[in-house]
């Protein structure tokens, strides 16, 4: 997992071949102003899901992860907390949907964090997180980047 600031994407970039063109997408965009929904890229692998989301009670979030996709995540209204496990840590299996990539599990985070605007977060493979944890309404960007 990776936490940081937007500005400090270019530390990343030797992390996956695709992280230099979505981290090109995602600072020459006005992504506030995206309109919800997918954006697809022709000739591009990953694309990018625009969500207003309801956030919840931490009491209702729940560890998902995925085996296809790597997620970057960027809150765009407000902080948003998420949870943590690492996935080897995972034990209770919730949910498993292989054709839409995600496991859901009924462990606990281990740990939580804030996501604030103009930060991102890298949840790979081995990562379980619990994301949109809060109150109110937020927005937020998820980038799903094909593992290598």
């Amino acid at each position: 997992m990776v936490l940081d600031k937007l500005d400090n994407y270019i530390t990343y970039l030797n992390l996956h071949p695709s992280f230099k063109r979505v981290f090109e997408y995602l600072r020459s965009t006005d992504l506030a102003n995206l309109p919800v929904g997918r954006v697809s890229f022709k000739n591009e692998t990953f694309y990018v899901n625009v969500d207003e989301v309801s956030l919840r009670p931490e009491e209702d979030a729940f560890l998902e992860a995925h085996d296809q996709y790597v997620d970057i995540q960027l809150p765009l209204r407000k902080s948003e907390r998420m949870g943590y496990l690492p996935r080897l840590e995972c034990k209770k299996v919730r949910m498993r949907n292989d054709d839409r990539d995600f496991v859901l599990y009924n462990d606990a985070p281990s740990s939580y964090f804030e996501v604030s605007p103009g930060d991102f977060v890298v949840f790979f493979p081995q990562d379980a997180h619990a994301p949109i944890i809060g109150e109110g309404m937020t927005k937020k960007i998820v980038v799903k980047v094909p593992v290598v």
